[in-house]
């Protein structure tokens, strides 16, 4: 009788360690399961990816026949097994198990479904709470029609799982938080970059971008263009702010478009004088007759804008313009509002020829003669005494030959 309960005893104890190597086996098996999915959605920074992975691989790990993930940055949830729910965070009532799970970050094991709710259908349910480094992101939940299908040993696989993806999560919304700083800081540079290329030629700002600076240049050929109104001052006083204002952008935005059309650079404007030459920053060997192709289209805008006026028995002024050629320094002053300008006697001689020109005409000097004289009808004007440089010889350019 002793010898047949030792056996007993022993077909007990057999039964009893294979049972428990079953059970290491099958939470061996899972919890490899867990690293595989870990894995895979540690690899990528795509929160969509991240919840396909899940979605397809814990299958291995639990039963279920819903699989979600709840994120409070969305206010709502993700179905990535079964059938969809459209569940508001903020609808859901108090006393559930998504929002006990939130509130006390514990994981909530359901054996009958809820009585009230999207997933009221689901017999058994596990949600657990998704932490990281002490935030609640959200939850998974996984859920079946089978009751009491889970136990304690499926909360603790399902623990594990959860672990993972926060940390998944968190990583991909550090990174979107990332790609979004990086687009607002590239859209914030592509705003100060416009802003820069407003003042300054584009050579001139990247040199100012990388070296913090610009070097002064020397320029042997240019050819500056000074415009200005005449009667502008007398003819301003009658006229209203908002009408001068109106005006003058309506001339110099036009002026602008006929000094890009001709590869001129703007430098500035002061008042009712427009100021721009030709040949820089980068040097053109045709920059005296650019710099007159230039002034002819504006000289031909401001007839036609005076011819308008006139026919509404609105007072207009005439316009100047003087060209002269020669050497420069180019360069940018400034440590706030930066100004790429001009110096040298061939500015204070092109200025002359504007002040000392006619009206209604394109006044060149000599220098720009020479240089133009084979592609435009000019008319010399003899030698005309020009303010702080004697008798200067000027040309009036008449057309195109």
């Amino acid at each position: 009788m002793g010898h047949r309960l030792e056996d007993q005893d022993r077909e007990e104890l057999l039964l009893t360690a294979r049972s428990l190597l079953a059970e290491a086996q099958s939470l061996s098996t899972r919890i490899a399961a867990v690293n595989e999915i870990a894995t895979a959605i540690n690899s990528t920074l795509d929160i969509n990816l991240i919840f396909r992975v899940v979605g397809k691989q814990a299958k291995w790990l639990l039963d279920f026949e819903h699989c979600s993930i709840c994120l409070h940055s969305i206010n709502s949830c993700t179905t990535l097994f079964g059938k969809a729910i459209n569940l508001d965070i903020n609808s859901l009532p108090e006393n559930g198990p998504i929002k006990k799970a939130f509130k006390t970050a514990q994981p909530q094991l359901i054996h009958e479904g809820f009585p009230a709710g999207v997933l009221s259908s689901y017999a058994s349910q596990i949600i657990i709470p998704l932490a990281s480094e002490g935030k609640i992101l959200g939850t998974i939940i996984f859920a079946t029609t089978k009751p009491r299908c889970y136990n304690q040993e499926d909360v603790r696989i399902g623990y594990l799982l959860a672990l993972q993806v926060s940390s998944a999560i968190r990583n991909a919304e550090r990174f979107q938080e990332i790609n979004r700083l990086y687009s607002q800081l590239d859209a914030e540079k592509q705003t100060s970059d416009k802003l820069l290329l407003n003042v300054l030629p584009l050579e001139i700002a990247n040199e100012l971008k990388i070296n913090g600076k610009v070097e002064p240049v020397h320029y042997d050929e240019v050819s500056v263009l000074f415009t200005d109104f005449k009667g502008f001052t007398q003819l301003s006083e009658k006229m209203t702010p908002r009408e001068l204002v109106d005006e003058l952008d309506y001339c110099f935005s036009y002026f602008d478009m006929v000094v890009d059309k001709y590869g001129l650079e703007k430098l500035k404007t002061i008042g009712d004088s427009y100021m721009c030459a030709s040949g820089i920053p980068q040097p053109s060997p045709t920059h005296a007759i650019e710099s007159v192709q230039a002034a002819l289209e504006i000289l031909q805008f401001m007839e036609l804008r005076k011819q308008e006026k006139s026919a509404q028995n609105i007072p207009y002024w005439d316009i100047r313009i003087g060209i002269h050629s020669g050497p420069l320094l180019a360069g940018v002053i400034g440590n706030k509002k930066f100004t790429y300008d001009v110096w040298g006697d061939t500015v204070n001689t092109a200025s002359r020829m504007e002040s000392s020109g006619v009206p209604g005409n394109i006044n060149i000097s000599h220098a720009t003669f020479e240089l133009v004289k084979d592609f435009f009808e000019c008319e010399h004007r003899g030698k005309i005494v020009a303010k702080n440089k004697g008798e200067l010889d000027m040309y009036l350019v008449r057309g195109i030959k």
